[in-house]
């Protein structure tokens, strides 16, 4: 003990090197316990953090897929099918009405001269932003119909359960253990969100595309900072605002829904 006692007094070993204490190795371990809990939050956000929380896709599944009886079980699905339908018929109206502007935007105001067409990178992304919307109308109603045609059945709510679930995990032969939703089925129902998100941001990057071509074809011959510019500058710092804004929201939705706790 007394040995211990002076080698943590000590700074150095009689070779040289530092000689790390209990303290020091804690703080470090806490650092890194700390560092590796900021990665995995950071890891999970970008994963599916932003369209796919667990707190509000996976944590409902679990819940109607493990409850103690079957009546629980079957108001729990059939209020996450109200739900689901409802959602799709939102985002099914939002892709057509985005579909719709961006079908328009060939006869949007023009910032480049009359000869000149719109730069391909903008008619690139409103044709891809196109495409995402009218393929997250055509899988949100797929979802939709699919929900309504499984909803006729007399076992419905047993049948959506069953497309829902995934691995059942048991923790001893007596036991029926758990049953976890399965992962694909997670995404798959977030995929409109997911499309008519990718849309918006085509689109969005169209308008960048178009606002810089008519300020970057003039320069260097000409002074660039123009009316053309102008509108540019302006338009990138508006995007800039509120993609900010909705990150921020979105993280903050993703902290408050992990820390709901077991649900």
């Amino acid at each position: 003990m007394a040995r211990m006692a002076s080698e943590e007094t000590l700074p150095l070993l009689r070779d040289g090197t530092l000689h790390r204490t209990m303290g020091e190795e804690s703080e470090n371990a806490k650092a890194r316990n700390k560092a590796y809990r900021g990665v995995s939050s950071i890891y999970g956000f970008f994963r599916s953090g932003i369209f796919a929380s667990d707190a509000t896709t996976y944590d409902p599944i679990y819940m109607l897929l493990n409850a103690d009886d079957q009546e629980e079980k079957d108001a729990l699905t059939e209020q996450w099918r109200d739900y689901k339908l409802k959602e799709l018929n939102f985002i099914g109206v939002m892709a057509a009405l985005l579909a719709g502007v961006l079908t328009s935007t060939g006869s949007w105001p023009h910032l480049l001269p009359a000869e000149r067409a719109t730069p391909w990178p903008a008619r690139t992304a409103w044709f891809c932003g196109l495409v995402l919307a009218l393929t997250s109308i055509t899988t949100a109603a797929d979802h939709y119909i699919r929900l309504c045609r499984l909803s006729t059945h007399r076992d419905s709510m047993e049948r959506i359960r069953q497309l829902l679930s995934g691995i059942k995990v048991r923790e001893d032969n007596e036991s029926p253990g758990e049953v976890r939703p399965k992962r694909l089925q997670i995404y798959i129902w977030q995929l409109p969100v997911l499309l008519l998100t990718a849309s918006v941001i085509c689109m969005i990057l169209g308008m960048l595309f178009l606002c810089w071509a008519a300020t970057i074809e003039r320069w260097p011959d000409e002074p660039w900072f123009d009316d053309n510019a102008r509108i540019a500058l302006a338009v990138s710092i508006v995007t800039a605002v509120c993609g900010m804004i909705f990150i921020a929201s979105q993280i903050s939705l993703y902290l408050e829904g992990n820390s709901w706790g077991p649900l």
